[in-house]
């Protein structure tokens, strides 16, 4: 969690991130169309295979890139909101996991006091000190950490919606070898990357409630990689308790996929055909040739490559980030491959974009995507 050490971790904090996705909830809910939009949350896995299979969807989808394959969101076409809908119900449905919310308050005033009610405890928690090792956390403070996870969790889901909705990623947990970079905790990399989001409609005497789940899924193998000692224990803990599904490296990116490299060829883990680098710090990627030459040594001779970037700490962090996907898009782009970014922001200056997310507050939400379908051979 470097990028947001700035960010209080506190009662407050959580309260107020959980209000800001919930009313982003309650206008959906009050718009025309909500109701056909939440049904498809029934059986949301189908519903995406008979989406992808639709050629009039696929049409419209090839039509939002344009010729440099940059979607830019600022004014969002009405596909693109309904995307966007669709992907912030999916993130509710983690935000609001085993919660059942009467459908008189699937509205911004009736979320609002949804949340204000459930927090009113945990809003007491004050400022969660830096230097306190996860080990010595207060339970009360254990629990402000874990919905700072589902927090993180919200932004993961409603990043792979939007690129599964438009048919960029089909891959399937089931199928997904995966390599993670810049973990943090590995929570979202392990739990959010592949959940399948569900919203159930139930009948009780004369009410209706709707009941937000999420459904686990697992890459059959993932290694998660982040160089920050503060998550050694835990990453041994992985390695143990997930042997043979996880590898958790404490080290840096080069190192880890040396170490990898290794295992491919000694203990025949499979090559890596998904490559995920959620809300990356610029400085791991000081030289897109050279980061692209280093993941190719790992992965299948193709697979998905997932970024995201967030605000950083400061303004001048946000540009880093901004002129790494620069960097990156055009080296893609020159290897002759295919990527899609997408901006998740405001239009003016680097200030402007920054404090103008589409999504979620500044310190939780990804502010761009770029996606690409790697060749190995081209990136070698």
């Amino acid at each position: 969690m470097k990028e947001n050490q700035w960010a209080s971790f506190s009662g407050q904090q959580l309260a107020s991130v959980y209000a800001l996705e919930a009313d982003a909830l309650g206008a959906i809910a009050m718009s025309p169309g909500f109701d056909n939009l939440i049904r498809q949350f029934d059986d949301y896995e189908s519903y995406l295979i008979r989406l992808l299979n639709d050629p009039i969807h696929k049409q419209n989808v090839d039509g939002l890139l344009s010729e440099h394959s940059v979607v830019d969101t600022a004014v969002p076409t009405k596909l693109l909101a309904q995307l966007f809908c669709q992907a912030q119900l999916a993130a509710c449905a983690e935000l609001f996991k085993g919660w059942k919310v009467d459908e008189l308050q699937l509205n911004r005033e009736g979320l609002r006091a949804v949340v204000g009610q459930a927090s009113a405890e945990i809003i007491k928690v004050s400022k969660i000190p830096t230097e306190v090792h996860p080990g010595k956390y207060s339970k009360p403070q254990r629990q402000v950490m874990r919905g700072i996870d589902v927090i993180q969790n919200v932004d993961t889901v409603r990043v792979l919606q939007i690129l599964k909705l438009m048919g960029l990623v089909s891959i399937q947990a089931s199928e997904s070898h995966q390599l993670s970079l810049g973990v943090g905790n590995g929570y979202r990399d392990l739990y959010g990357i592949h959940l399948i989001p569900r919203i159930n409609m139930e009948k009780q005497r004369e009410k209706v409630k709707f009941h937000f789940e999420t459904l686990e899924r697992q890459a059959t193998h993932t290694v998660l990689v982040d160089n920050d000692p503060a998550y050694k224990d835990q990453f041994d803990a992985l390695n143990r308790k997930e042997e043979g599904k996880v590898l958790a490296l404490n080290n840096d990116a080069e190192e880890s996929v040396k170490r990898l490299e290794v295992e491919q060829k000694e203990l025949h883990l499979k090559r890596r055909n998904l490559v995920v680098c959620l809300r990356i710090d610029h400085r791991m990627v000081p030289d897109s040739r050279i980061f692209l030459n280093l993941i190719s040594r790992v992965i299948d001779s193709r697979a998905d490559l997932i970024m995201t970037i967030g605000a950083g700490n400061n303004l001048l962090e946000f540009e880093g980030r901004l002129k790494c996907f620069d960097e990156m898009f055009a080296s893609l782009v020159e290897l002759g491959l295919k990527p899609v970014r997408i901006l998740m922001h405001g239009r003016g200056s680097s200030a402007q974009k920054r404090s103008k997310p589409n999504f979620g507050e500044l310190a939780y939400t990804s502010y761009q995507i770029l996606y690409c379908s790697l060749e190995r051979d081209r990136i070698i």
